[in-house]
C-alpha cells in the first residue's frame, strides 16, 4: 500500500510512482506506472498507469487504462476507458461507453418506444 492513501482531509498533492493505492484524494495527483482503486482530485496526470474509478475536474492520461472516469475536461492519449463521462475529450481514447453512446442509446430507446406505442395505437384503431 502507498503512503499516499487518504482517509481524512484532502491533501494538496499526491504523487505515486510504481506503487498502488486504494484511495487517493488530493487537489493535484501525479501517477507514473502506478495503480489506484479510487481517485478524487482537481487535476490528475497519469502515465502508464491504471485506475478503477476517477472523479476529477481535469484529467490527462497517457498510455493508461481506467474503468470509470468522470471529469469536466479530459486529455487522453493511447488510453482505454470503460465508461467515460466528460463533456470535453481530446486525444486518442478507446471507450466502451461514453456520453455520445449514452445519448445515442437513450435516443434510440425513446424513438423505439414511441414507434411501438404508435404502432399499437394504429393496430388497435384498425381492429375496432
Amino acid at each position: 500500500m502507498s503512503e499516499f492513501e487518504q482517509g481524512g482531509p484532502r491533501a494538496r498533492f499526491a504523487g505515486i510512482r510504481q506503487d498502488y493505492a486504494q484511495a487517493v484524494q488530493a487537489e493535484e495527483v501525479s501517477i507514473e506506472q502506478g495503480a489506484v482503486a479510487q481517485l478524487e482530485a482537481d487535476a490528475v496526470s497519469m502515465e502508464q498507469s491504471a485506475v478503477a474509478a476517477m472523479r476529477a475536474e481535469r484529467a490527462t492520461l497517457r498510455d493508461s487504462a481506467a474503468a470509470v472516469v468522470a471529469t469536466k475536461s479530459a486529455a487522453l492519449d493511447r488510453t482505454y476507458v470503460g465508461v467515460l463521462a466528460s463533456p470535453v475529450v481530446r486525444g486518442e481514447v478507446h471507450t466502451w461507453f461514453d456520453l455520445r453512446t449514452a445519448f445515442a442509446v437513450g435516443l434510440g430507446l425513446a424513438v423505439g418506444t414511441f414507434a411501438l406505442s404508435l404502432g399499437r395505437g394504429l393496430l388497435r384503431s384498425l381492429l375496432r
